[in-house]
Order: structure tokens, then C-alpha cells, then sequence
């Protein structure tokens, strides 16, 4: 079952910033709700563990993910992201592609597409509840995101 999940989100910070921010994995994957690194493969390719809840059911996939494009003049990233289910049977891919557009000096947009496969008991949910946990999870990632680049100027903004 593919399933495709699209969202964007704005950070008042430059092009620059955010680009920078996103092109390090490893200072990303710590905002991805459930998430965490394991292992560098290559300046490329990185392993990981992916833990979350759809519903009734608590998955936990380990597997790789893997930079296939870098474009910085049109600040475009793809990615292929593929795990197996531990303690089940399942197995999930993602193709991402993850974009930023400057909106002016101080603000960027963050775009992000993806298609999303899932085999095995996760696929029996259905996309909907897929869709709707993606979306909670975005928010999360998104939220967390805005904080790590903008750092200090944001407690400045906050206390100010």
C-alpha cells in the first residue's frame, strides 16, 4: 500500500540557515519523533531505529536511509528510507523529497513529499490512520526543527 504525505512548514530564519540546518543528518534525526541514529554508513547512508504508535499497534523498524540527491542551488534533498519490522512481520520504504524555498531574507518554507510503503500487519490499518499519524508526527518534527535553527534567536524572542 503506498501511501503519499505531504507537508510544509515555515521558520523565520534564511534559506541558508535552514539548508545548512538539513544537510547534516545527524542534527536532524533527533527532532524525527521515535527516531534515532545508529550508525553511519557513508556520507550518505545511515542506519536507524524508527519507533512509533498507529493506533492499537506499536511498531519499531530498524533499517537504512539512504541521500540519493543534493541539489543546493535549488536547495532540494531526496531520500529513500527503508526499514523492517522488528517483532513482526512488515517492512516500510518511504521516497522523500524534502525542499526549501526562500520566502524573503527571513523567512523559509520547508516542504516535504513523500510516498510511503508499508507490508504487513501496519498495511491492514489503512492509509487514513497512516496519514493521521504522519501528520501528528510532522508537527513534531516541525516544532522541534524551528527550535534547532533558530537556537538563541528564538530564546532572545521568547524572553524579549
Amino acid at each position: 500500500m503506498a501511501i503519499p504525505i505531504e507537508e510544509s512548514f515555515e521558520v523565520a530564519a534564511s534559506i541558508e540557515q535552514v539548508w545548512s540546518y538539513f544537510q547534516d543528518p545527524p542534527q536532524v534525526v533527533p527532532c524525527i519523533p521515535g527516531a534515532e541514529l545508529v550508525g553511519v554508513l557513508d556520507e550518505k547512508s545511515y542506519e536507524g531505529i524508527m519507533k512509533f504508535q498507529l493506533g492499537p499497534v506499536r511498531a519499531k523498524f530498524k533499517g537504512t536511509i539512504t541521500i540519493d540527491e543534493i541539489d543546493p542551488q535549488a536547495h532540494v534533498m531526496t531520500l529513500t528510507a527503508r526499514g523492517i519490522q522488528l517483532g513482526a512481520v512488515g517492512q516500510a520504504e518511504a521516497q522523500v523529497r524534502f525542499a526549501c524555498l526562500s520566502l524573503d531574507d527571513r523567512r523559509t518554507e520547508i516542504g516535504i513529499q513523500a510516498n510511503v510503503s508499508i507490508a504487513g500487519k501496519l498495511a491492514q490499518l489503512g492509509g487514513g490512520m497512516i496519514q493521521s499519524v504522519a501528520r501528528q508526527l510532522f508537527r513534531e518534527f516541525a516544532e522541534c526543527a524551528q527550535h534547532e535553527i533558530l537556537g538563541e534567536e528564538l530564546v532572545e524572542a521568547e524572553d524579549g
